[in-house]
């Protein structure tokens, strides 16, 4: 029997949607936060928030209605710097991770992108961008 131990790593298809990889039909998985962290920074409304009783388990965030303003401003960049910083918290707060940093940029007047920084309790740390560009979103993780 195999062992999995991380997370369903969630990838990008050709139509743009994410979906879920099987292998022999078991899920494709990674060793690091990054599925969990996408979920909690887009998890709005989630089905799985029914499943728990304890509020720091629960996917709430707001960061969706932040980027649905569809307008390039210093208060949608603050906004979604702190709705994403509200939606990791509890990364700190149940100690999944030391620490979690998120920085905000206008790039243009078309373009905010959000640097989201996550420092796993082995000293790992693990970045991605959220680009937002003319309605459009992605997440791109570092190397």
């Amino acid at each position: 029997m195999t062992t999995y131990t991380g997370d369903i790593k969630i990838v990008r298809i050709e139509s743009g949607e994410y979906d879920i990889k099987f292998v022999n039909g078991q899920p494709d998985m990674t060793n690091g936060l990054e599925t969990l962290s996408i979920l909690a920074v887009f998890g709005e409304k989630w089905w799985g928030n029914e499943l728990t009783q304890k509020q720091s388990e629960k996917m709430q965030s707001t960061f969706p209605d932040v980027i649905k303003r569809n307008v390039v401003t210093d208060k949608t960049k603050n906004d979604g710097t702190e709705a994403i910083k509200k939606a990791l918290a509890f990364f700190v707060s149940e100690k999944i991770a030391k620490s979690v940093t998120v920085t905000g940029e206008i790039i243009n007047a078309f373009q905010i992108d959000w640097l989201v920084e996550i420092e796993s309790l082995t000293d790992k740390t693990i970045k991605y961008y959220i680009n937002w560009a003319k309605g459009e979103l992605t997440a791109q993780f570092l190397a």
